[in-house]
C-alpha cells in the first residue's frame, strides 16, 4: 500500500509540473515593448576617443586641451573613488539630431587599493565634447 501512496505522490507532482510549464507557456506573453523610441548607435566620436585615451594613459595635458575645467570637475566626479586608471572602454554610442552620447567603462584602484569599475558618458556636439555625466 505504501509504495501505491508513493506512486500517486509522484504522478501527481509531475502532472502538476507539467500543467504548471504548459499554462505558464500559454500566458506568458514576454516583456511588454517600450513605448519609447530607440536611438540609433553610432561610431565612437574621435574626440570622445581622444578624451578616454588620454585617461587610459594618465596624460593631464591632453585632457586640459580637450575639455575645460567645468567638464574637467565633472569627470572627476564621474570617476571617484578610482585614483588609478587601469584601462578605459568605450562601450557604445548613440546619436540624435547631431548630439551624440558616447559611453565608457573605466577600471581602476582606489587609494586604499580596491579594483574599482565606473562608468561615464561623454555628450558631443560639433566634434566637441560638451558635457560629462
Amino acid at each position: 500500500m505504501n509504495e501505491v501512496r508513493a506512486f500517486r505522490t509522484f504522478g501527481l507532482l509531475a502532472l502538476g509540473l507539467v500543467l504548471g510549464v504548459g499554462l505558464h507557456q500559454f500566458t506568458d506573453r514576454g516583456p511588454a515593448e517600450s513605448p519609447y523610441p530607440a536611438l540609433p548607435k553610432a561610431a565612437e566620436p574621435a574626440v570622445a576617443h581622444d578624451v578616454a585615451a588620454a585617461i587610459a594613459n594618465d596624460d593631464p595635458r591632453a585632457l586640459a586641451k580637450l575639455l575645460d575645467s567645468d567638464q574637467l570637475t565633472a569627470l572627476e566626479t564621474a570617476m571617484q573613488p578610482i585614483v588609478d586608471v587601469r584601462s578605459a572602454t568605450f562601450v557604445g554610442a548613440v546619436e540624435s539630431e547631431g548630439r551624440q552620447l558616447s559611453a565608457y567603462i573605466v577600471k581602476g584602484k582606489d587609494t586604499s587599493g580596491t579594483d574599482f569599475v565606473v562608468g561615464f558618458v561623454l555628450r558631443v556636439s560639433n566634434d566637441q565634447v560638451v558635457g560629462v555625466n
